[in-house]
């Protein structure tokens, strides 16, 4: 498909900032449609949400109170976003909107701290009660002293007269600067107007109201609030539609959303009785009006029309009825004299005429979709409105919804005129619907779920998954967009690009899935009349693509108990999950690391299997995959089943090896589960081989103390669990952290730099430390790790979509032995960002300098005499059988075959003539010049008696570390003879596009 062939919409589009590039509705300049752009703030492009999270106490006051059996939450703000269950009675709260008010009051105030931290009761006002099919939806809106907080709402909801299920999309903690004077509304309009016409050659600042608190959301967190006044601003050339905020106080533009929905694109569309290259087909025209014998009058619902008997009816015919006023963009709109017998028809055919085609064809289908929509919600006033549709704009390949009026381009460059194609008539239509169907304070409008739910309206009345067939000359058999691509669903949050249409496929596709399953299940009338039911109430209440499962659960229910399940809760969780939009019902799980068996590294996996009705996603089975890190290849090893999931050994490797290890979960509905979860680093670590601790710091005494110094953002203390950081130390309750409270702020540079510790006598050096990272792709971001002042490490440099983001704590190892100078050596973490998406950034804990007697191989004149081996069979035997061959052999290359000589001295100097040659080998000298030295991968005969280290001075942390190889960094209640870092990993699956 060529670029630019697909329909957009640009509703709802925050973008924040006062030079950004305008999304323009067709793109014509290149500029990404859908795109969040901003100057000065990046603010997120689509709202990141969680099945689960760790309750507070006052959660678990909300969740028992309402016997909670599910929650959805707010990744970005932290707020509580849905939660359902089996609810509480409350006697006539469906009938009486009296008892619902006041019932939802008090227990809104009763858990407002749950919903909506840092508000007062008074601050949330009632603007909606409404019953619509059996379900009392009683909603709040946010305001902040006074002022409407924009998008802030607090809702629940009744059914069977109980209360089962609340919602916010409440705004935490609001703090803004507020003016007794906000500009006049003339500096108002100039200011918006003219950061509109930076990107349109006209623009007409119109209405001003507010002022009111807008919210500045970024991915991870809430940027801050400001005081705002609303300017609407009509643009053209290109079309636009737009709410300008500009600051109450200055003037100055901070943020815009684009108010049209567009569709634009390249694509075809050419099926029967849908495109204007289809068979054409003569429909009735009802409630048309029109004259007859030069009487004013109208047909009917059926398109009749009564007069006198008697001779053929003069009749003139307009594109204006009842329930539609079609006009042209340019020009008068047509009418028809038509000769109408009785009993007969009088058919108004203009097919050569484009213009005049678009506005018959216009006119019938939006009595189409109106009338299908009379069945589906009844009730719905809206429907019955008479709707304003422009047709033959001149421009192309486009159509588009203000929310209400509906307007189609002419044909041209290829593509048909959009007001001659049933599909984007019924799609554009779709959208106004959902403007209107919203409940305030309940539901609110997010334009990929626009999108998606406006494609399903259109394949629903078509009965095609391919929308608007037809669109495009050359190509009339293929469709726009495909809801139920063959093998290829589009899922959560895997799929989601920023580009509305894109994500709009995620819940197209799964109610187009739900509605063949309840076809199935229900037969076609049936199913269809359901899934078209669950659609409507659903997008009255949701506030994106996410929260749309639990509206459909609460829409399918019939006795006002969520948690007993619902009549089709099989097809909808089962519909849900195809496209990744079921938490509850993924599989999770978590992988250990044991200690040591005599034929190696015990890896197991551990499976969670989701509680969800009728979904049972079985595991089929797992790989291990494994590298020596310096060597090349990658080894695979089947996993055996176990009753609790996985299991497989990393085989036997020498001592002062660093393997780097994943698994890999195969699914029975086609997916993988990855352990660990983390594009930018998918490999777990683990170091084999005994360490002596030269430096090691919990962060639990005062940091400084220990030689630390930091700049930046890096802080010591407790962590808060915000932007995907850990919500606790590992060991402790002290960490070292880039921003305990959350993400790290925009173009910041920070740093944590060590003491300088001393390595003498130790070959190797290395850290190893305990890491909790979130950080944007190297393009982006660099978070890295210095040695002397210079990199070791960095976070991946990707594709600028690789971000590193840790999921659970993770061992990390690094190599420090080159920077080692004059046996000294010291380490910095440092983090540098650009001015877009900012993540959680550093978190550290347990962190261990150490030293070990394992090298590469004999390095002559570092002071350490390598003693070679005696023998070398590929390290196969166990230590413990008499006269075998050692499977630590001695030294490091150890079973590589090769039995290695070894050093006779090493002196560390490399000069002949002192008794030792600059080889390493023996030569006459004077015995004194000769001493006892460390050998290279020998036991000291430590017995369990050692005390600490030098340099140890955490009192906290294990001082016998030297006998736990890979445990540089003590892990509390772990036994002795552990031989590596325990590793835990909760992970969600991860589809790979095929």
């Amino acid at each position: 498909m060529g670029p630019g062939r697909a329909l957009a919409v640009a509703i709802g589009l925050l973008v924040a900032g006062s030079g950004a590039t305008a999304d323009a509705l067709v793109a014509p300049t290149g500029a990404r449609v859908g795109a969040m752009q901003a100057r000065s703030v990046a603010v997120r492009t689509h709202r990141d949400v969680a099945a689960s999270r760790t309750l507070t106490a006052t959660h678990r006051a909300l969740a028992s109170e309402l016997r909670a059996s599910g929650t959805l939450w707010d990744n970005d703000t932290g707020v509580l976003l849905r939660m359902w269950g089996a609810g509480a009675t409350i006697a006539g709260a469906i009938k009486s909107p009296t008892l619902a008010a006041r019932s939802a009051r008090e227990f809104v105030d009763r858990h407002l701290a749950a919903l909506a931290p840092g508000a007062a009761p008074s601050d949330f006002i009632e603007v909606a009660n409404d019953e619509r099919a059996g379900i009392r939806s009683v909603g709040y809106m946010q305001h902040y002293k006074g002022r409407r907080v924009l998008g802030g709402q607090v809702s629940v909801r009744y059914k069977a007269d109980r209360l089962v299920a609340v919602a916010s999309e409440a705004l935490p903690n609001v703090r803004a600067a507020l003016t007794a004077k906000p500009v006049a509304a003339d500096v108002a309009r100039a200011s918006a107007r003219a950061w509109v016409l930076e990107d349109s050659a006209t623009a007409v600042a119109t209405a001003v109201d507010g002022p009111y608190i807008l919210p500045l959301v970024a991915p991870g967190k809430v940027r801050g609030y400001r005081e705002v006044l609303r300017v609407t601003v009509d643009a053209a050339a290109p079309i636009g539609k737009f709410d300008v905020y500009v600051d109450a106080a200055t003037g100055a533009p901070i943020a815009r959303e684009q108010k049209l929905m567009f569709a634009s694109g390249t694509v075809a569309f050419n099926v029967p009785q849908r495109g204007p290259q289809a068979t054409r087909i003569d429909l009735p025209a009802p409630f048309l009006n029109l004259t007859v014998n030069g009487a004013g009058t109208a047909t009917d619902g059926a398109g009749a029309v009564g007069f006198a008997d008697g001779p053929p009816a003069a009749v003139t015919a307009s594109s204006t009825g009842q329930f539609v006023a079609i006009s042209s963009f340019d020009g008068p709109s047509p009418s028809k004299d038509l000769s109408l017998p009785p009993a007969g028809v009088a058919l108004w055919s203009d097919a050569a005429d484009e213009a005049i085609d678009a506005h018959l064809a216009t006119y019938i289908h939006v009595n189409i979709v109106k009338q299908r929509l009379r069945g589906v919600a009844p009730g719905f006033a809206y429907i019955d409105d008479q709707l304003p549709a422009v047709v033959n704009i001149p421009d192309v390949c486009n159509a588009f919804s203000d929310g209400n009026q509906i307007n189609f381009f002419l044909s041209g460059d290829g593509c048909e005129n959009t007001g001659r194609i049933s599909d984007v008539i019924y799609h554009e239509y779709g959208h106004s619907v959902h403007v209107n169907a919203i409940i305030p304070g309940v539901g609110l409008f997010e334009g990929a779920l626009s999108e998606g739910i406006s494609d399903y309206l259109s394949s629903t009345l078509t009965d095609d998954s391919g929308l608007a067939r037809g669109f495009f000359v050359d190509t009339p058999n293929e469709p726009l967009r495909e809801s139920n691509p063959v093998g290829d669903e589009f899922r959560w949050p895997e799929d989601v690009t920023g580009l509305v249409h894109d994500d709009g496929l995620i819940i197209a596709g799964t109610l187009w899935d739900l509605r063949e399953a309840l076809k199935a299940k229900l037969g076609p009338d049936a199913g269809i009349a359901r899934t078209d039911h669950i659609w409507f109430q659903s997008i009255s209440r949701a506030v994106d693509i996410p929260t749309m499962y639990p509206e459909a659960l609460l829409a399918d229910d019939d006795d006002g108990d969520l948690s007993n399940g619902t009549p089709n809760a099989c097809e909808i969780n089962l519909a849900f999950q195809r496209h990744g939009l079921l938490g509850a019902g993924a599989i999770s799980g978590s992988v250990a690391l044991g200690a040591q068996q005599a034929q190696g590294f015990p890896v197991d996996v551990t499976l969670v299997a989701g509680a969800a009705e009728c979904v049972d996603i079985a595991p089929t089975g797992a790989v291990l995959r494994t590298r020596v890190v310096g060597s090349d290849g990658e080894t695979e090893i089947a996993m055996t089943p176990t009753p609790s999931g996985f299991t497989a050994l990393i085989p036997i490797v020498p001592d002062g090896t660093l393997v780097e290890y994943q698994v890999e979960l195969s699914l029975s509905d086609g997916g993988t589960l990855d352990f660990p979860r983390n594009p930018g680093d998918p490999f777990y670590q683990l170091y084999v081989g005994p360490v002596t601790p030269l430096f090691c710091s919990g962060f639990e005494n005062p940091p400084q103390a220990e030689g630390w110094s930091l700049s930046g953002e890096f802080e010591f203390g407790a962590t808060q669990g915000k932007s995907n950081d850990p919500s606790a130390a590992f060991v402790g309750a002290g960490v070292a952290a880039v921003n305990l409270a959350g993400a790290y702020a925009a173009g910041s540079s920070s740093s944590l730099q060590s003491p300088t510790i001393d390595t003498q006598g130790f070959p190797t050096v290395r850290l190893q430390y305990r890491r909790w990272l979130n950080v944007e792709d190297g393009v982006f971001d660099q978070a890295a790790i210095l040695a002397r002042g210079a990199p070791v490490w960095q976070n991946t440099v990707g594709t600028s979509t690789t971000h590193t983001t840790d999921q659970e704590w993770r061992f990390h190892d690094v190599d420090l032995t080159e920077r080692v100078e004059n046996g000294q050596i010291d380490v910095g973490f440092t983090l540098t960002a650009d001015g877009g998406l900012e993540l959680g950034g550093w978190t550290i804990d347990q962190l261990c300098i150490v030293g070990t007697n394992q090298s590469a191989g004999p390095v002559c004149g570092d002071g350490v005499v390598d003693v070679g081996e005696g023998c070398d069979n590929g390290g196969g035997n166990s230590d413990s059988v008499p006269g075998a061959c050692r499977t630590t052999c001695q030294p490091a290359r150890c079973a590589d075959l090769v039995i290695d000589p070894g050093e006779m001295c090493d002196d560390g100097n490399l000069n002949p003539g002192d008794g030792c040659s600059a080889t390493c080998q023996a030569e006459p000298a004077p015995p004194s010049t000769t001493t006892d030295v460390p050998t290279e991968g020998g036991d000291d005969g430590d017995s369990e008696t050692d005390s600490a280290a030098s340099g140890d001075t955490d009192p906290g942390l294990d001082d016998d570390l030297a006998d736990r190889p890979g445990c540089a960094c003590d892990e509390a209640g772990s036994p002795a003879s552990l031989t590596l870092l325990c590793l835990a990993a909760l992970a969600l699956p991860r589809r790979r596009r095929r």
